[in-house]
């Protein structure tokens, strides 16, 4: 991989796990020495897959407009198809600011402090990582566990009953999806539909996977900064101009920083709130009106792995919120009436630039703190109690 200079490893190895996944898709953010197969062909045949799956999807959900489809089939197909755009929208505003993302992992890791801490912020910031770790440790395997029992159970359930219960039956695929062909005609060409459709749908998992998560430990690593810089204001003495213009020098980039990062991220986020309620709803419209206990804890599990990124977002936006706002705070428990008037100016120059603080944006419009994430959540309910009142006015 590309080398990333005089960055210490607790910044790289969360960020490093997220490329990972990006990897997985052929989304490269650094440069990697690859053989023929890899650099060539293997994203030649993502593309294919990811361009003839959203495709087949498409033609499939076109029969909405044909009136061919009930309302738990739209349910059913809308959501997956909105979960797919999403995903492949985010990666492709990844792509197309890479060099920017690159620039800001840079600068931040090279802000990344492992030295001259008090045993307060040693203990801030490991609390911090540690957060950080667990939550993408839940976030990475309710995913994953989701995503391949919500794949594998129309071919168990095929498995189970012509097999063991010896009754007859239709062969199930995970996805609903329109071919110029017959994909049940025969179990070779089940078997290799199938593989398609899961692979397919796992370039698109890694997509959403990889660059969420990618945000948000970015907007972690700049609140843990805005963190330890609280506590330097903390433990500043009174008179210490030389350090006090090294802490408003980091303050300034933390804060050119954090638009930075907002400048790449707004539109994700923007895709992001305007999809997920209309694709948690239709989930949940699909679990509602699920003719097993299998299809509503399939599409339970969906839900789930919707809310749970949605969450984690806004809760790093609201730390990252409340920890460049505390800047404030800190100026104000030092004891800054000791020192003299150039001192105190100094302090007052942070004051009035923590009175906004940073956050991430949808668009520039819409701060993401843990209000959207409750906002966002009211509208889905408003949505889905809509959409339940229309599927039992049908029935």
């Amino acid at each position: 991989m590309e080398a990333l200079p005089d960055i210490p490893g607790e910044f790289i190895e969360p960020i490093l796990k997220c490329l990972n996944l990006l990897e997985n898709c052929h989304l490269y953010l650094y440069a990697v020495k690859q053989g023929f197969w890899k650099k060539y062909v293997h994203p030649v045949q993502n593309v294919v897959c990811l361009v003839a799956y959203q495709l087949a999807l498409t033609m499939y959900l076109g029969n909405l407009f044909r009136g061919n489809l009930k309302v738990d089939e739209i349910a059913y197909v809308a959501s997956v198809y909105v979960v797919s755009m999403q995903a492949i929208l985010k990666a492709v505003v990844v792509m197309l600011r890479k060099s920017e993302i690159k620039a800001i992992i840079l600068q931040l890791g090279s802000m990344w402090r492992t030295k001259d801490l008090t045993e307060v912020q040693i203990n801030k910031k490991n609390a911090l990582l540690k957060r950080l770790k667990f939550c993408y440790a839940v976030y990475y395997w309710i995913n994953m566990i989701g995503s391949w029992q919500y794949i594998l159970a129309p071919l168990l359930e095929t498995v189970f009953r012509k097999f063991i219960l010896q009754q007859e039956c239709g062969l199930l695929l995970p996805f609903g999806c329109s071919f110029p062909f017959d994909p049940t005609g025969n179990w070779a060409r089940y078997i290799g539909v199938y593989i398609f459709e899961t692979y397919s749908m796992f370039r698109i998992v890694y997509f959403y996977l990889g660059t969420e998560f990618l945000m948000i430990i970015l907007c972690s690593h700049l609140a843990t900064a805005f963190t330890l810089l609280q506590e330097d204001l903390l433990n500043l003495k009174p008179g210490n101009l030389a350090t006090l213009k090294i802490i408003i020098d980091s303050h300034h980039k933390l804060i050119s920083l954090t638009q930075r990062l907002d400048d790449v991220f707004d539109k994700i986020i923007f895709i992001n709130l305007t999809s997920a309620s209309i694709s948690i709803c239709f989930f949940g419209l699909s679990a509602k009106v699920a003719h097993g206990a299998l299809q509503m804890a399939n599409n339970f599990a969906a839900v789930l792995c919707l809310i749970l990124p949605l969450f984690n977002l806004c809760y790093y936006g609201e730390m990252l919120r409340e920890a460049s706002a505390g800047m404030a705070d800190s100026v104000y428990n030092n004891p800054w009436y000791q020192g003299d008037l150039r001192y105190q100016k100094l302090l007052l120059f942070i004051i009035k630039r923590s009175q906004k603080p940073c956050y991430l944006t949808s668009l520039k419009y819409n701060p993401i703190t843990l209000n959207t994430f409750t906002t966002v959540l009211s509208t889905t309910w408003s949505y889905f109690s809509l959409a339940s009142s229309v599927y039992e006015g049908e029935s």
